[in-house]
């Protein structure tokens, strides 16, 4: 963490200035993932010419390295630099839930900077905020980057564990925040939606602890207003009493996230191999393993 400490002391512009030259070096030498993200560009936006393909690409890798450069940077923020660098709107339309002693839910998806909201929305809003998340396999990334996101008063629960430390702690106030737009592993429990126009498969863990814990749920809409701005807005996605057997919560979430990423295409996150099989591939592997 030494080097992170010392990083983050240098100014935003030379951060940036860094970032651009690393986005470059991935761009045109390293290549990182150029296939995977030309590829989810072209099939998602199929008018696209060529040249706005291009562009979106360079925007995207540019946007890329911002987010682990700006992970670094908060290492030493402050409430205030929150609340002037990611405002909330519509915060009070959680706070009335936990307000009352009611946790709540919040789903969100890999657009924009997808980091410094899991830094910010707890100290400004002040209730913990925990947060699902899947460990790398690289075991001195995974390790930095917990310590990263917790540093600002954040929890880290490991997805394998996270319904039963939910169910344990049922009852205190807090802000349950999943990035729930992975890919699902091929024979786990997954939705399939009309996504970006592909049909598209949505882990359904978000729906079966709402429906097990009976907690309001919401979206969060992360925007970059500015270099080194963002903000978010809250979105109500459904509350209880919820139905058995449907998937409301999944398919309304994948819908808000649709739209954010149609407001600003470059900064999705094309570079995850979000369809790397579809139902037909899924069921021939499944058919082949048994």
């Amino acid at each position: 963490m030494f080097l992170i400490r010392l990083v983050s002391l240098l100014p935003f512009w030379l951060l940036y200035a860094l970032g651009k030259a690393i986005s470059f070096l991935l761009y045109y030498t390293v290549g990182y993932r150029r296939s995977v993200i030309r590829e989810n560009l072209n099939r998602v936006f199929p008018d696209l010419s060529e040249k706005e393909i291009f562009k979106a690409e360079k925007a995207f890798y540019i946007q890329f390295t911002q987010i682990f450069i700006e992970s670094i940077k908060a290492y030493r923020f402050k409430r205030r630099d929150w609340e002037m660098r990611v405002p909330l709107i519509n915060a009070e339309l959680m706070l009335k839930y936990l307000d009352q002693g009611q946790p709540v839910i919040l789903l969100s998806g890999h657009t924009a900077n997808w980091e410094w909201p899991a830094f910010s929305i707890g100290q400004q809003m002040g209730y913990p905020i925990e947060f699902l998340y899947k460990p790398v396999k690289n075991p001195k990334f995974d390790r930095l980057m917990v310590n990263l996101r917790t540093r600002h008063g954040g929890r880290a629960i490991p997805k394998d564990s996270a319904l039963r430390q939910i169910i344990k702690r049922k009852n205190e106030s807090r802000i349950i925040g999943i990035l729930a737009d992975q890919l699902p592993s091929i024979g786990a429990d997954k939705y399939w939606i009309d996504f970006l126009n592909q049909s598209t498969a949505f882990y359904t863990g978000p729906q079966k602890i709402a429906q097990i814990v009976n907690y309001p749920v919401f979206y969060s809409a992360t925007r970059r207003t500015a270099e080194g701005h963002y903000e978010v807005e809250f979105k109500p996605v459904m509350s209880p009493p919820y139905q058995k057997g449907g998937q409301e919560i999944v398919q309304k979430f994948a819908e808000l996230l649709e739209e954010t990423i149609r407001q600003h295409p470059s900064d999705y996150l094309w570079s995850h191999k979000r369809w790397k099989y579809d139902q037909k591939k899924e069921q021939e592997v499944l058919l082949v393993n048994e």
